[in-house]
């Protein structure tokens, strides 16, 4: 016996009873979810499978507009004609050529994932290959009285994809390529043995950047998310503009409070200052021995300011951790170039779409 159920987020997410699942990742956690779900486009939901190995389920959301955010938008990701991720297998190939190439062909559609941009299945059940099968079955089964055209899971593992590329492909879909985690492995105690580990090169450019920045009269540490909430707020709006993206300013107050309300010191914020204000920040959650970063904002003054972005993002941030307190600093997708020079790990992540 078994049953499957897909659940519309109607209120706050219910963060004990997920947690009872065990989740892995810190972008999988209830905490988490209760502060970032809304950032997933659409309408929410939890998927939850119970059966004879136990229970197993996934976040997502389903998502109608084909101009939603472009990295959980699976139109975009598999039909834009500027890909996404143009590193990405989907972008040189056509993932289920039988598919059109509007967006009524892909959309409205299920999409599992977690904000964050990782797919796994959470739950003791989450790695058998029966249990993952048996429930996208009744998951494709909901999707298609709700009137949707596809289910899609984005972001997947190495682990999580050799079992969801079995289960999809039995149900007429299709896995493939999508992009990489940027995972950097914590391996030093300190500063010094931070400092030791780097290249003689990388050491000078290193300091050469944090000089050139001080020069600039930028001061780098860190801050109170609280007490700095309005500029925060200001200049991750700026960013996501200049980016051509949407910054709604209402959304973006509400998820910064639900994070300082559900992890408090866990959080860090990374600072740049100039003049006394805040010109660039990154703000990190602690969470299962990762170090997450959330998101990042730069002003205009932040942008033409040498080395900002990279003083908050990467430098400070590797000072003020240590293997006695991290395993990685997770630095999610995009911009993998970028990241690798910092010390990153490249993790593949996969995608799956099933047509119905």
């Amino acid at each position: 016996m078994h049953r499957t159920e897909v659940t519309p987020l109607s209120g706050p997410f219910d963060d004990v009873r997920w947690d009872r699942l065990g989740p892995g990742a810190a972008v999988q956690g209830g905490r988490w979810l209760r502060s970032m779900i809304s950032r997933l486009p659409g309408e929410p939901v939890t998927v939850r499978h119970d059966g004879p190995d136990g229970a197993l389920a996934f976040t997502g959301a389903v998502v109608r507009d084909g101009d939603a955010y472009e990295a959980y938008n699976p139109w975009a990701i598999l039909r834009r004609r500027d890909p996404v991720f143009p590193e990405a297998e989907c972008s040189v190939r056509r993932v289920l050529p039988r598919l059109g190439d509007g967006p009524e062909e892909i959309l409205p559609g299920l999409l599992l994932v977690a904000p964050g941009y990782l797919g796994d299945p959470v739950g003791p059940a989450a790695d058998r290959p029966a249990s993952v099968r048996q429930c996208l079955t009744d998951v494709c089964s909901w999707a298609r009285g709700a009137g949707l055209a596809t289910v899609s899971v984005l972001y997947t593992t190495p682990a999580a994809s050799r079992a969801l590329a079995a289960a999809v492909g039995a149900l007429g879909g299709e896995s493939f390529e999508l992009t990489t985690r940027s995972m950097m492995p914590v391996t030093w105690d300190d500063e010094e043995s931070l400092a030791a580990g780097r290249s003689k090169r990388r050491r000078i450019e290193v300091q050469r950047q944090l000089r050139r920045l001080a020069e600039h009269g930028c001061v780098v540490g860190t801050g109170d998310p609280d007490e700095l909430f309005d500029e925060v707020v200001e200049a991750r709006c700026t960013l996501l503009r200049w980016y051509g993206q949407p910054a709604d300013e209402a959304a973006e107050r509400r998820r910064l409070r639900t994070l300082i309300d559900s992890f408090g010191k866990d959080l860090l914020l990374c600072t740049a200052h100039l003049d006394n204000r805040l010109i660039a920040h990154a703000l990190f959650v602690s969470d299962m021995r990762t170090l997450q970063n959330v998101y990042v904002g730069t002003t205009e003054a932040g942008r033409n300011a040498p080395y900002a972005h990279l003083a908050v993002t990467y430098h400070e941030p590797m000072r003020r951790t240590a293997r006695e307190r991290h395993d990685w600093i997770d630095y999610g997708v995009g911009h993998g170039d970028t990241k690798r020079l910092q010390g990153c790990d490249a993790v593949p992540l996969t995608g799956h779409v099933i047509p119905l």
